[in-house]
């Protein structure tokens, strides 16, 4: 294909100005090709080992923003800022996908936080059946790389899961067991979605007033493409005041057209509870991607 026949060459020197619709995808560098050439997509890092951030010599050095960087955020919020300055424009963020594979969240994670130089506290050994055994500490759990691929983003409150493909047997059973084990977790010890697509929105506002320093909770079960099931869930506490708000990012109205055209989604309402009370919540698509408030 021609591409010079489609896009006008910038100035020499200038930056190209890329079309409101056009967007970046966040994966690791191995497979920025394939997200180019398969998906036509431009991928926030490539084996030319462009966009991955992190630091160069020392761990004293500011940690630039980058795939390694996004995967190995310790908060959403850290995450969400990577995304956000790897874009030059202020209003735009440098992704509106994340693509994740098992061997991500696996075998390949140590090379990926070797890229910020700071690789110390993700494993630590555990004597377990007469012999030694690595296990993901809470730090690779804290990770976004782990909260999106291991816990398929429960709790998270703008990323959200658009589709998975086929499981296979890899080494995610063993970081599950961990997660059960050493956090005391009790997510179901089974294969999911060999490759994991989550979608970067804005994330619908559900806000409401209860008793005060009351705590409120909101869930629903996600149904994926390949009929497997997750619980999404938040709790938060309401202020002095009794208020309370979340940001949820799964609209259970389907999707519009223009827009995502997702398979995963909310197999019913979102359902708010607090003390005796509980709520069912419907949250459209156009909430969710223009964050508009919701009130209970």
């Amino acid at each position: 294909m021609d591409y010079n026949a489609i896009y006008e060459a910038p100035t020499n020197g200038e930056m190209f100005q890329y079309p409101d619709t056009a967007y970046g995808v966040m994966s690791w560098w191995d497979f920025g090709h394939y997200i180019e050439t398969i998906g036509h997509r431009i991928p926030n890092a490539n084996p030319f080992q462009a966009g991955i951030g992190g630091r160069s010599k020392s761990i004293n050095e500011t940690n630039r923003p980058g795939a390694t960087t996004f995967l190995t955020a310790p908060s959403e919020e850290e995450a969400s800022a990577v995304l956000e300055a790897i874009d030059p424009r202020s209003d735009k963020a440098g992704a509106r996908y994340i693509m994740s594979d098992a061997k991500m969240a696996t075998s390949m994670f140590q090379s990926i936080t070797k890229w910020t130089l700071d690789i110390e506290g993700y494993y630590q050994a555990y004597w377990i059946d007469k012999q030694y055994i690595s296990l993901p500490t809470t730090r690779y759990f804290n990770t976004m790389e782990a909260r999106l691929h291991i816990l398929d983003g429960n709790g998270l409150k703008q990323y959200r899961m658009v589709h998975e493909t086929e499981a296979y047997q890899t080494d995610e059973l063993l970081y599950k067991y961990a997660y059960n084990f050493i956090l005391g977790g009790n997510i179901p010890q089974v294969y999911t979605g060999y490759v994991k697509v989550f979608e970067y929105v804005k994330g619908a506002k559900i806000t409401g007033t209860v008793s005060s320093n009351e705590t409120v909770k909101i869930n629903t079960t996600i149904l994926t493409n390949q009929g497997r099931t997750f619980d999404y869930s938040q709790s938060t506490t309401a202020d002095s005041q009794g208020r309370y708000e979340f940001t949820v990012p799964y609209s259970t109205d389907g999707p519009i057209a223009g827009q995502t055209q997702f398979d995963t989604a909310p197999s019913g309402s979102y359902v708010l509870s607090y003390g005796d009370t509980t709520k069912e919540v419907k949250v459209s698509e156009e909430a969710v991607l223009k964050g508009e408030q919701i009130k209970v």
